[in-house]
């Protein structure tokens, strides 16, 4: 019977179809030609012709300074040497930010916008070049560049081309009925250059996020990269450098500084008007101390220890495969690594013995020799801190299930092997620091009063992941959790929702960079407040000197009127008013 009413009515959709087949082509290209109408009478971009400027060659790459041997961490082989920048060649590149900036601030959002899109096909035109320059930096995979470079900035650029105007409209604000002839609104506008220090792990990626929201809200960039991923910057710079040139742009917006930390200093002191800093707290503390001097302000994203919190209700092989992710995504060198594997008791020895075989039936090797699921670390002292965290978990009563290791078929490389712990308790070391390399450490927990002390008990405040059946229950325990940013029944999508700020507190940091939050706080905050109707509204008496000793006492009964509780006492202090601005209308005038 179903079947049957079915082919009816696709029968008589199949006849109005054809019996009105000239109507609906009508009809259709009706609707198209508005549109392009629309698009072309309404709906056009505010965008000025420039001529081509040259490319030239960037300040930041004219350093004078330490040389900077440029070494393939997976090969152990050089690439070549990058000079570093002194603290003058830096106050040089602030002096070709600040005058390309001058222009830059100007422009409309149309042509930001252009700029943007144009980034997006310079990734898509050079993604194998830019792909492996971040490969040879740092050791990762061909998957792990193409996931955590490619994809993330492209997909950043669209964020910030679809919305990033919305977020720094101008917003007006509401107006109290003492000031009703006022109007009142918020602006946003550019600071001017902003400087931009980041790590190691996502050279390409760490760059172009921060600076294209950095000249989106119509800044320019200084970007001082780490001296353990310099190599890539050649070739990003130079592409940046060209997309900005044939729009007609000086192509010192965005520069790429290369340096140790004595130009990452410099870059803090030399005037620019904030400072983002993704890194070590250790390091973000003196970052922060000297910019004090000037007053300089900061944002700080300064790492974690973030825990993975697995409840016994979920399905393991889905929950397993999401804490891999978790624990080894780009070798566990990541900033929201699930560092800590909470797994409830009663699934613990079979989630851990599961992880543990995966683990050991992966592939590691030098990415560009093959297809490996990990390749190398990046930073030779941070093969030596995981080494040192693993053997002391192991001395203070942790299981090793896998790796523990270097890898010895690799040894000129920076190779660790991915390493599983069980029994893993708040009294280790390596509970409470950040290993920032390819470690699961797993913890087990009875139930919510055990875990959440547990979750919470270190210095960090990043991130945290929930796997649950159990939404209400994973809500619940979230909001206990101290950290910046929960994820529920997944790792890491958040960062691929731009909308979100992404951000941390406690040792963490403060401030945010995505979402509305990160370009608005790469913006000056400028309230404005002027005539409602464009009539200039004159002094009151009341509130002209000299003052008239009647002033206090009809501005007495207006707090009274207008903030007292209570409509009774509301009238009695309305009465009191008029016949106090009865007896001294001169003072309302």
């Amino acid at each position: 019977m179903e079947n049957s009413h079915s082919q009816c009515i696709f029968k008589n959709a199949k006849d109005f179809l054809t019996a009105n087949n000239a109507l609906i082509y009508q009809v259709v290209v009706a609707i198209l030609s508005i549109a392009f109408l629309y698009k072309i009478l309404f709906n056009r971009k505010n965008i000025t012709k420039r001529a081509k400027r040259d490319i030239g060659i960037s300040p930041a790459s004219n350093g004078t300074g330490t040389k900077i041997d440029c070494i393939n961490p997976a090969t152990g082989k050089s690439m070549g040497i990058v000079n570093s920048l002194k603290p003058d060649e830096v106050r040089t590149c602030l002096e070709a930010a600040q005058k390309a900036q001058a222009e830059w601030g100007q422009t409309t959002f149309d042509e930001r916008r252009q700029i943007l899109q144009d980034f997006i096909d310079m990734f898509i035109k050079h993604e194998n070049e830019l792909v492996e320059a971040s490969m040879r930096d740092t050791g990762k995979t061909r998957f792990e560049a193409m996931f955590g470079e490619i994809l993330t900035s492209c997909e950043k650029l669209r964020y910030l081309i679809q919305n990033g105007e919305k977020a720094l409209k101008t917003e007006d604000r509401i107006v109290p009925m003492l000031m009703g002839t006022k109007s009142a609104r918020l602006e946003y506008h550019p600071l001017g250059v902003i400087g931009i220090i980041i790590p190691w792990n996502y050279p390409i990626h760490s760059i172009i996020s921060a600076a294209a929201a950095a000249i989106f809200a119509g800044n320019a960039a200084l970007v001082k990269v780490s001296e353990w991923s310099t190599h890539s910057k050649i070739l990003f710079e130079h592409l940046l450098r060209k997309v900005l040139s044939n729009r007609g742009y000086d192509p010192n917006l965005i520069q790429i500084l290369p340096g140790m930390g004595e130009t990452g200093e410099a870059l803090v002191r030399c005037g620019v008007d904030k400072i983002l800093f993704i890194g070590s707290p250790g390091t973000g503390k003196r970052v922060m101390k000297a910019a004090s001097d000037s007053l300089t302000p900061v944002i700080l994203e300064l790492g974690g220890k973030d825990p993975m919190i697995v409840f016994d209700d979920v399905d393991l092989d889905w929950a397993l495969a999401i804490v891999q992710r978790g624990c080894f995504i780009n070798l566990g060198q990541n900033c929201i690594s699930s560092e800590r594997v909470f797994v409830q008791e009663k699934i613990y020895d079979k989630f851990c013995k599961q992880m543990a075989d995966k683990i050991n039936s992966l592939k590691q090797g030098p990415p560009e020799e093959g297809h490996f699921d990990f390749g190398s670390m990046t930073m030779p002292a941070q093969v030596d801190k995981v080494e040192h965290l693993v053997g002391t978990a192991i001395k203070e009563g942790a299981t090793l299930l896998a790796g523990g290791k270097r890898n010895p078929a690799y040894p000129k490389g920076n190779y660790f092997l991915p390493t599983v712990l069980a029994n893993v308790t708040e009294n280790m070391t390596i509970f409470q620091e950040e290993a920032f390399g390819p470690v699961c450490s797993i913890i087990k927990f009875s139930n919510e009063h055990d875990l959440i002390p547990k979750a919470n008990g270190t210095a960090f405040g990043l991130g945290c992941s929930i796997l649950s059946s159990d939404i209400k229950r994973a809500e619940r325990i979230g909001s206990k959790i101290s950290t910046g940013m929960l994820t529920i029944n997944d790792y890491g999508a958040s960062y691929l929702i731009q909308d979100l700020p992404f951000g941390g507190c406690k040792e963490s940091g403060f401030g945010r960079f995505n979402g509305p939050e990160g370009l608005r706080g790469f913006s000056r905050e400028v309230s404005i407040l002027t005539d409602r109707f464009g009539i200039k509204t004159p002094v009151p008496r009341l509130i002209r000197y000299p003052i008239d000793p009647a002033s206090v006492g009809i501005i007495r009964q207006a707090i009274y009127m207008i903030y007292q509780r209570g409509i009774a006492n509301k009238l009695r202090a309305a009465l009191n008013f008029t016949a106090q601005v009865i007896k001294n209308p001169k003072l309302l005038l």
